[in-house]
């Protein structure tokens, strides 16, 4: 059941070939030759890779988080990667890394393994790469998570945008660590707010350009 999650290359499948996003990559699909060729610059020098839109060979699940990955958060959110009579409620936590270079970051969340035996009995949790955000032309001060916390919240917004939670995000709670705390209150006052008025790429585009606001 697990393959069928949206998070694992989108919910449009053709028929005899499997997910229609995974024809779009290319068959390099090193991370430079996706930075280069694929990703989307959803606005001035902030190019992102979904999973929720195709799934490279780098993403998906992983059993260990990556050396350097921290935890910044667990939301409350509806549940919508298989379609369902009902959307669940379920928590998933949030951490963020660096991949390969200092200005690119990657993004894993890992779904509460026993909200999920709710729904699936056979489901057993794993920290799921679902998001590469990479911030182009960038200093080493400003790539730095800790002293430009308003980079972390914009990774946050594309996170949630492609998790399609504009109705389903409930709460948003920090995690203790030191990307947790840098996290803004404004940010955590704002979250479901702003999240609930981003329904498209253009509301997304307008938000990363005016946050923090």
């Amino acid at each position: 059941m697990k393959e069928l999650f949206s998070r694992y290359g989108g919910n449009i499948f053709i028929i005899g070939k499997g997910r229609a996003g995974n024809e779009k990559l290319p068959k390099d699909q090193s991370l430079d030759n996706l930075l280069d060729n694929y990703a989307l610059e959803i606005t001035k020098n902030i190019f992102y890779i979904s999973s929720h839109d195709a799934l490279p060979e780098f993403m998906g699940g992983y059993l260990k988080l990556p050396p350097r990955t921290f935890k910044v958060g667990t939301i409350d959110h509806d549940f919508y990667d298989v379609m369902m009579q009902y959307n669940p409620v379920v928590s998933s936590d949030i951490y963020i890394g660096i991949h390969q270079y200092s200005n690119v970051f990657s993004v894993f969340i890992k779904t509460n393994e026993n909200d999920m035996k709710s729904l699936f009995d056979d489901y057993s949790s794993t920290y799921d790469y679902v998001l590469t955000v990479f911030f182009k032309g960038v200093t080493d001060e400003e790539d730095d998570l800790k002293k430009n916390p308003i980079l972390m919240e914009k990774l946050l917004l594309i996170l949630f945008y492609k998790m399609e939670l504009h109705s389903g995000l409930h709460e948003f709670k920090p995690s203790k660590t030191f990307l947790g705390k840098r996290v803004s209150s404004s940010f955590i006052k704002k979250i479901k707010d702003i999240t609930s008025s981003i329904s498209d790429e253009n509301e997304l585009k307008k938000c990363l350009d005016q946050w923090p606001f």
